[in-house]
């Protein structure tokens, strides 16, 4: 798929690429809105933003749980852990409603999408808080 020229950038000639929902004009002008939004230098530095706003509270809350240093950058983060309790802060995490990642029993993963909200960063630390500090798990 080509996004952002006019211009052929490939090799592929009639016939070679083709599937089921190609030239479907209703995902065409999805695909085109999604492309004119995230192109706009607003839409980026909001990102960033909330990039950092994520990280300034998973630091906050490692500090206070006692655990490792946060790392990654932008809205791909991840935050180290004192035990290997990944997997069940995982478990305990989407009983609550929160989809976590934990690639290694030691480190937590966060991706929330481009468009999350300060709010939505809140709530998912109001979440690890009483996982992490007021329900210590072991």
């Amino acid at each position: 798929m080509q996004l952002n020229t006019r211009e052929p950038v490939c090799c592929f000639e009639k016939g070679d690429q083709g599937g089921t929902f190609n030239g479907n004009a209703l995902a065409m002008a999805a695909g085109l809105a999604v492309f004119e939004i995230v192109s706009r230098p607003e839409f980026l530095e909001g990102v960033r933003r909330k990039g950092e706003y994520l990280r300034v509270r998973l630091e906050e809350l490692s500090s206070r749980a006692g655990q490792d240093r946060v790392r990654g950058q932008g809205l791909l983060l991840a935050m180290g852990l004192d035990s290997d309790g990944g997997p069940r802060i995982v478990e305990e995490a989407f009983a609550r409603g929160l989809l976590l990642n934990s690639p290694r029993p030691d480190t937590l993963r966060f991706m929330p999408a481009l468009t999350v909200s300060e709010e939505e960063i809140d709530r998912m630390i109001g979440i690890l808080e009483e996982i992490l500090i007021r329900k210590p798990f072991s």
